[in-house]
């Protein structure tokens, strides 16, 4: 069984798998421990990693990046628009509103989804762990960001599926890097928590996330995060800059030209590099267009202020985790900063200032993440037995179900209205199972739903289940139970439905002197027995644990282990007793922008 952790970035990806004597990232073919997530279409075949980089200069319209930016998302998605304009291959809107991206490929146009691509860059990143293991893959943990919707997360497993592998966990990536940097301690508090704030700023995003860290445990307090605040954004303000600058200069429109583009983007995201560790640094390019040699020289001072509009944001992520947290920055005892991008010395001032510490670098930026999906897929998988370490994970949204109901009406009978409740709120533990009863006489749907879209950007509803069709004995309505449940991954689906149904039968009953017998019904909750008068609610709702049957009893009767005292069989009689009947209901699930399955095959 294969112990593999992914972390598919969105410029470079890490693979990192368990051995006997720990966690070691592993290397590609170049012998490089970071394989660039590209995939270049050529006339006779595709490049995808480190070879499709190479080729990218001279095939740039048919060499597909940033797949992180595009998978899950609608056409319409302003971040999304905004990220088309500086891609140099095609993408447009597909029938059902999600982009597909244009490559000639084979000799012929092409059309991809980004799910299709990156199940080839997933089955890239399989070859290279089965090259070193000498083993199939197939079990693997991988590494996604809190703020990915269920449709982003359900799109990752299906490019999982396209790539021959069984994900265990999609986990966040700052709470694989918690775990990374928890599970080593041997110094954690018994008692008293300790409250570590992790701040990661890869290429395509910021995320923040609060964890509280006591011995043998790991607890997620608060996730928060911007979209669009990462190295790759950075990269974009001194790109506009030195374009503006050499048009000026050079005569030279370097968004005429795909080619000239990629290279002055390449130049500037070195640049950016260089100064993280120098006070200045130049800019050369051969023949970047027009046969025209350019050169630029740029302050850090300078690149600060230009780049002022981006770094104002770095903030709001720490504020909105501090308030989830319900922490002040006095509770918080240490400060860790990972990511490619959090080299850059003014996001390491801004984090000084406002946690008033000095933030740590105790772990590898670039492989952490790797690493703590290595190591939870480790803690999943029976081949190693790992250090006692429980992972608390909290959900980064509120989900809601929403339904036609029968509301109290006049002599008319009953109107149906729409209602809702919160089922995960926001801070909800992963995973999550639990149990709704409504009362209805037929087929019903139920919506899943976000309860606040405001910082997701995408549509509310997320899915719609159709419950039935199912008959009931009697003529009033029929309780149903539905479970609904939060996965590992953090999917939420409706995972069961149950007609439950009050039948009499004639079963001897024990007669007591002294006292009656207790009557247990596992399935029913307090209050919860009969159909709901004119003033009660449509829906009850209670977490699914409380369903399980207790031990040595089964609708009310001993096991026939349970021998009777002389007292109890004093007298017998043939009585009625009502007994509940399970019939289990059919669920048809509908995801809104879901892959279909026939098109989750090995690309």
């Amino acid at each position: 069984m294969s112990v593999v952790g992914f972390d598919f970035g969105n410029d470079n990806s890490v693979v990192a798998v368990a051995r006997q004597r720990g966690i070691d990232v592993v290397l590609n073919d170049e012998s490089k421990r970071e394989t660039p997530s590209i995939v270049c279409f050529g006339d006779k075949q595709r490049f995808i990693g480190t070879a499709g980089a190479a080729s990218i200069m001279m095939n740039p319209k048919n060499s597909i990046s940033q797949i992180k930016r595009l998978i899950g998302r609608q056409f319409s998605d302003p971040e999304l628009q905004k990220d088309l304009k500086s891609f140099p291959f095609a993408v447009t809107e597909g029938p059902d509103g999600f982009p597909l991206i244009h490559a000639r490929y084979l000799g012929e146009v092409k059309t991809f989804t980004p799910t299709q691509v990156l199940g080839m860059v997933l089955s890239n990143l399989k070859c290279i762990a089965e090259k070193n293991l000498n083993a199939a893959v197939v079990d693997c943990c991988i590494g996604i960001p809190a703020y990915f919707t269920d449709l982003q997360r359900r799109a990752v497993l299906d490019a999982a599926t396209i790539a021959g592998l069984h994900p265990l966990r999609l986990i966040h990536e700052t709470t694989a890097t918690a775990l990374a940097y928890g599970i080593y301690k041997t110094d954690l508090p018994e008692n008293d928590q300790l409250n570590v704030a992790f701040v990661d700023i890869g290429d395509a995003s910021m995320q923040v996330c609060i964890a509280g860290f006591k011995k043998g445990q790991l607890r997620i307090l608060a996730h928060s995060y911007d979209r669009t605040l990462g190295g790759r954004d950075f990269d974009e303000v001194l790109f506009h800059h030195f374009a503006a600058k050499f048009k000026e200069e050079y005569k030279i429109d370097v968004f005429q030209n795909a080619r000239a583009c990629l290279r002055l983007r390449a130049a500037c995201e070195k640049l950016k590099k260089v100064l993280s560790a120098n006070p200045e640094a130049p800019l050369n390019i051969e023949c970047l267009m027009d046969e025209k040699d350019v050169r630029g020289f740029i302050k850090r001072d300078e690149f600060e202020q230009i780049c002022v509009p981006i770094l104002e944001r770095v903030k709001r992520p720490l504020e909105k985790a501090l308030q989830d947290a319900k922490l002040t920055v006095d509770n918080v005892h240490m400060v860790e900063v990972v990511g490619s991008s959090s080299r850059i010395p003014a996001i390491i001032k801004i984090l000084t200032e406002f946690f008033g510490k000095e933030p740590r670098r105790t772990m590898n930026a670039s492989e952490c993440v790797a690493r703590g999906c290595a190591l939870q897929c480790a803690i999943l998988s029976p081949t190693f037995k790992v250090r006692e370490f429980q992972v608390h994970e909290s959900f980064p949204f509120s989900v809601a179900l929403s339904w036609k109901g029968a509301a109290p009406d006049s002599q008319n009978g009953a109107a149906d209205n729409q209602q809702s409740t919160i089922v995960f709120p926001k801070g909800n533990p992963i995973p999550s199972i639990k149990a709704l009863t409504f009362y209805r006489s037929g087929t019903f749907t139920i919506d899943v739903q976000y309860a606040d879209v405001s910082e997701l950007q995408v549509p509310a509803k997320i899915s719609t289940y159709t419950i039935g069709p199912f008959q009931s004995s009697s003529s009033e309505r029929a309780k149903v139970k539905v479970k609904v449940r939060l996965n590992l991954h953090g999917i939420m689906s409706v995972e069961s439905a149950t007609l439950l149904e009050e039948e009499e039968v004639e079963v001897p009953v024990t007669k007591e002197p002294t006292k009656e017998a207790t009557k247990m019904d596992p399935d029913e909750a307090p209050g919860d027995a009969a159909p709901p008068s004119s003033n009660e609610a449509d829906v009850n709702m209670q977490d699914a644990k409380g369903t399980a049957e207790p031990s040595g009893v089964e609708n009310g009767v001993p096991e026939s282990g349970d021998k009777p005292t002389q007292m109890e069989t004093e007298t017998k009689v043939e009585a009625p007793k009502k007994k509940v009947k399970k019939t289990n209901i059919p669920v048809a699930e509908l995801v809104y922008g879901g892959m279909p399955q026939q098109m989750c095959r090995k690309q």
